[in-house]
């Protein structure tokens, strides 16, 4: 499941903003972004959810046309970035696939889109009214020159099934953009510490503190560690919050209080053939 263990990484979550429908702005500065991350020896930086499309539309066919594919020539440059860099990065967008708009989210590096994945638990906010929700089973952890990344987005964060799901496939790291309203306090206070601390993970969390077509973002970009600890954490202030991280702590899902006395597997002491009714679609 896990590849060699790897050695000690310059993680960043990217507070800024972007402006709904200005693609070629958005990119543009995403561009700009990644090489700064580069310059400043960063190994992983994690963007805001739909950081390269916009996010608050009020429309369905603002919202397609805004959206783009995997194969866009935008998205090229992106990997180029990366390449010249040595950079890996998330980035959020409005991903167009046939007839169908997802709220999704890349994982590139030098070689290309290492990974994605489309937000499976849609608000009733922005682009989210609009969209499809993902249904796709595949691979949302995604093995990188530095340990393993899993994604998810935003509002899944109130799920634990979705954090849960990518620890049990072995991530090192959540990377999880988001687009949190500034009501969204109890998210970014608590709900991002206990998701951590319950899979024993690190969560990367990337928001916005700017102002999108009339609503205030909370921003609180931060970085939790496997032990619950904020490790870093952001005020609305635009900028790039860092910290190294050994993902090797990801690994040992033991809690050792006091050795050979008082010693938990949480991960060891699942009982999965109880929770049936966790797999069971409600009724309408």
């Amino acid at each position: 499941m896990h590849p060699d263990p790897p050695a000690p990484a310059r993680v960043a979550v990217a507070q800024v903003g972007a402006t709904a429908g200005a693609l070629d702005r958005n990119f543009e500065a995403t561009l700009e972004q990644i090489s700064a991350a580069g310059r400043l020896g960063h190994d992983l930086v994690v963007f805001p959810e739909c950081h390269l499309t916009g996010y608050l539309f009020d429309d369905p066919r603002a919202t397609a046309a805004a959206a783009i594919g995997l194969t866009d020539p935008r998205m090229a440059g992106l990997v180029d970035a990366c390449r010249r860099s040595g950079v890996l990065a998330t980035v959020g967008f409005l991903e167009r696939d046939g007839d169908r708009v997802y709220n999704s989210a890349a994982l590139v590096d030098g070689r290309g889109v290492v990974g994605h994945y489309r937000k499976q638990h849609l608000p009733h906010l922005g682009a989210d009214r609009f969209v499809a929700a993902g249904t796709d089973r595949g691979p949302r952890v995604f093995d990188t020159r530095i340990g393993r990344v899993g994604l998810m987005i935003c509002f899944d964060l109130r799920f634990p099934e979705s954090a849960r799901v990518l620890a049990l496939d072995g991530a090192d790291i959540i990377a999880m953009p988001t687009a949190w309203p500034s009501s969204a306090h109890l998210l970014a206070e608590h709900f991002t510490r206990v998701r951590a601390a319950e899979n024993l993970v690190y969560l990367a969390v990337a928001d916005r503190g700017d102002v999108e077509n009339g609503t205030a973002y909370l921003g609180g970009s931060q970085i939790v560690a496997p032990s619950g600890e904020v490790l870093v954490r952001a005020d609305r202030s635009e900028g790039v919050f860092a910290t190294t991280v050994d993902l090797t702590a990801a690994r040992d899902k033991r809690l050792v209080f006091l050795p050979g006395e008082y010693e938990l597997a949480p991960f060891e002491q699942r009982r999965p053939e109880l929770y049936g009714v966790l797999t069971q679609t409600p009724e309408n």
